[in-house]
């Protein structure tokens, strides 16, 4: 077996790297179709298109946690305030099977208060006064809860939209996959 040396695996590695990019580096900023039907999903910022659920929500959730550690914005809150908060902002969910989020900016309204019921729902999981073990399986849980029911919700309306479709799924035909389909 041929020895390889280590800047020719790192050539190697950094070649598969960018080929990966290349085909698949579009989903990660947006995973919806290039089709009309979608176009209310994402933002255009220059040629790329961004994910508004992903865009705005997971930023803010981020952004939102950091903030509040920093600042110790959980502090100014009791334990009822941060979950009943937490709870009220994450039902703005129910925007979306209602079909109340036709507009964009209704939709990115939504993804943002997601994002921040998810700080205010992380903070009153991590002040709970009982044992980091307790809390870590209590955040895996509820988390694990949110993610399952909003991906699946996601998962339901897009095959749901797709179908409707003259392409019915058929992502080799479909010129909203094409860009993608074609690079595999």
């Amino acid at each position: 077996m041929p020895e390889i040396s280590s800047n020719e695996l790192r050539k190697k590695t950094k070649d598969l790297e960018q080929t990966f990019f290349q085909k698949y580096g579009s989903l990660l900023f947006s995973h919806h179709p290039d089709c009309e039907k979608f176009k209310n999903h994402t933002i255009k910022i220059g040629s790329m298109h961004f994910c508004i659920g992903c865009f705005i929500g997971y930023p803010t959730a981020i952004i939102g946690i950091l903030l509040f550690n920093i600042f110790k914005i959980y502090l100014l809150f009791d334990s009822m305030t941060l979950l009943v908060s937490g709870i009220i902002l994450l039902s703005f969910f129910l925007l979306s099977p209602l079909n109340l989020t036709k507009r964009k900016g209704i939709k990115i309204f939504q993804k943002f208060c997601i994002g921040l019921g998810s700080v205010f729902l992380f903070w009153w999981i991590w002040t709970l006064s009982a044992d980091i073990i307790f809390n870590i399986i209590i955040f895996i849980l509820i988390f694990g809860v949110i993610v399952v029911i909003l991906n699946g919700y996601h998962a339901y309306s897009f095959l749901k939209t797709c179908r409707k479709c003259k392409y019915k799924t058929d992502w080799q035909k479909c010129p909203g996959f094409s860009k993608i389909y074609n690079k595999n």
